[in-house]
């Protein structure tokens, strides 16, 4: 049998912990900002190339879809879950966690446009000139913007990290014992 070490109640105060930091302070705040950065990428993108860089094919508006907020939700949780499961407890450089973020939500676009299209029937995000249909090569370059912005916001505090190097140690720290001529007076 498998015994919980957290109560029910521990349990629920900590997921209201992380629904009140990570949701309601970073999805509301960087999701309208990710889909309003997005916005103008595409509207740059179109005053450099001539023509929009992505279309959604099952929207009224073409250029852009209301609906894209719920993919950044997702992508703002796929930051937030890679910065606190993996760079934070690693102590990953800055430039390498952009790097990793730009990778990961370059591949997570593709793959979520590959399944939109192909096993739902609904294609979501398309890029005309691109021969990956759902992802152009030039989206790593919006990606580390949004990598970047995510990184600049969500900044760590050095108290909650870990130490890491020679001196952290698997062993808990025992205090030293004290003797009778170092105690303060009164104790």
């Amino acid at each position: 049998m498998i015994a919980l070490t957290w109560t029910y109640g521990q349990l629920l105060r900590g997921l209201a912990d992380v629904v009140r930091r990570v949701l309601l302070a970073q999805l509301l705040l960087l999701v309208p900002c990710f889909w309003l950065l997005e916005l103008s990428q595409n509207v740059a993108f179109r005053w450099m190339n001539g023509d929009w860089g992505w279309v959604y094919p099952e929207s009224s508006h073409g250029w852009f879809s209301v609906i894209s907020l719920g993919l950044w939700s997702g992508a703002v949780v796929a930051l937030w879950a890679l910065n606190t499961r993996w760079f934070r407890p690693a102590r990953m450089p800055r430039w390498q966690r952009v790097l990793w973020s730009t990778a990961l939500c370059w591949l997570g676009q593709w793959l979520g446009g590959f399944l939109a299209a192909e096993v739902f029937h609904h294609p979501f995000q398309v890029w005309p000139g691109s021969r990956l249909v759902y992802v152009s090569f030039s989206a790593l370059f919006f990606w580390a913007a949004n990598a970047l912005l995510y990184q600049w916001i969500a900044r760590d505090d050095p108290e909650a990290l870990p130490p890491r190097g020679p001196e952290a140690s698997s062993e808990p720290v025992r205090p030293l014992p004290v003797t009778r001529a170092e105690r303060p007076a009164g104790a």
